[in-house]
């Protein structure tokens, strides 16, 4: 705090009885563990002036007490922002929008599609939900789920991918398993497809996706279970007709770093830092190299998993960090600060190698430079 160095006469003792606060809480002010409210800025701008121009920098990140904290929790972390990511979707009216008029019949004769008004996306969202939660919707989505283990076990392409998944919609259920790698035109039947048993439930699923239908559904029926909807401070179980508040699954708060900018670095890890999904049963994982990449709702053209394009509408991808910049600042009381950058150069809009942050984390307050070398060691090489 400037006041400090207004006179020699002014201590710690003395300005937390100007401010009538407990004096510990001005050591934790300088530490950073304690700030003030706005009455007693301002009192000291009054009184001290404005404070005089420090050294620092602004950022909004997620804060850890200390690097070892941050490593032991970061697994459960990458879960919690997965479930953030597929809520803020499935919460989304503009996503919700798209996808009621994705499943609702076109009328006949019409070359495109119904614009719904508000009750109407009501009442198809609500439709939709049924189904998906219907014993026949289960019993598609368990032959998808083997069809799609089939399918990385034989190493199909993301074109077999998407073939599979459209004719799984089509053919008859109990039928899936016959379907082969790659699809062809197989000689099956269709009259008790998935289609067929949307179509008596007032839906079509011709126009949207496989793709989405099966990343919704995924994420729907996962988020029907109690530990992952209590995890994001809901009381119920998430409805595509109900919009409700969840409290954000990883916080992330302002900064202001203030003291002298000592040690930087900036580098790609030996071996990418994958995340873990809310839950395995919410994602279908695009088979491949690339390990954090899941079906996404996106609806998007045919083949989009071979060419994708930057303007889908969501993206569920799990964590993957393979570029980091670590920054170290000395503050006034002989402590540090650390902020670490966390980036990815594997996406279509980053080059490679080139280190964009994505994410950030800050560690107020740590005892020592020796310290923020463990983050680049082996644990985290």
């Amino acid at each position: 705090m400037h006041a400090l160095d207004s006179s020699k006469r002014m201590t710690k003792q003395r300005l937390a009885h100007y401010l009538d606060v407990a004096p510990p809480r001005i050591s934790e002010g300088l530490r950073g563990a304690w700030r003030l409210n706005e009455d007693l800025k301002q009192k000291l701008i009054d009184n001290f002036g404005q404070p005089r121009g420090i050294p620092g920098r602004y950022v909004q990140a997620e804060v850890s007490g200390s690097i070892s904290e941050f490593l032991a929790e970061e697994a459960e972390l990458s879960r919690k922002r997965h479930l953030q990511t597929v809520l803020s979707t499935l919460f989304d009216r503009d996503f919700l929008q798209r996808l009621a008029e994705s499943v609702t019949p076109w009328p006949e004769g019409t070359y495109s599609p119904p614009v719904l008004a508000p009750r109407q996306t009501t009442e198809m969202l609500s439709k939709l939900e049924r189904f998906l939660l219907s014993p026949k919707f289960a019993e598609w989505f368990h032959a998808l789920r083997q069809g799609h283990e089939r399918l990385n076990n034989e190493k199909g392409s993301s074109y077999d991918l998407e073939s599979f998944f459209w004719a799984s919609t089509y053919y008859d259920i109990e039928l899936i398993e016959e379907i082969s790698i790659p699809v062809g035109s197989p000689d099956l039947p269709s009259t008790n497809g998935l289609r067929e048993h949307a179509k008596a439930e007032g839906l079509a699923f011709e126009k949207i996706n496989a793709l989405d239908l099966a990343s919704v559904g995924a994420a729907l029926l996962a988020l029907r279970e109690e530990k992952h909807y209590r995890s994001a401070g809901l009381n119920k179980p998430v409805s595509l007709t109900q919009s409700s508040k969840h409290r954000r699954c990883v916080e992330v708060e302002e900064f202001v770093l203030t003291g002298n900018l000592i040690w930087t670095e900036e580098s790609q890890f030996k071996s990418a830092k994958r995340g873990l999904p809310f839950a395995e049963n919410a994602i279908f994982r695009v088979s491949g190299n690339q390990f954090q990449k899941t079906i996404s709702p996106t609806f998007e053209r045919d083949r989009r998993l071979e060419f994708p394009s930057l303007k889908g509408q969501a993206n569920w991808d799990v964590d993957c960090w393979n570029t980091y910049r670590v920054e170290l600042f000395l503050r006034r009381d002989c402590n540090y600060s650390l902020v670490i950058e966390l980036g990815n150069d594997q996406l279509s809009s980053v080059p490679n190698g080139y280190h964009f942050p994505l994410r950030k984390v800050v560690i107020p307050s740590i005892t020592g430079h020796c310290s923020a070398s463990t983050i680049l060691s082996g644990r985290t090489g």
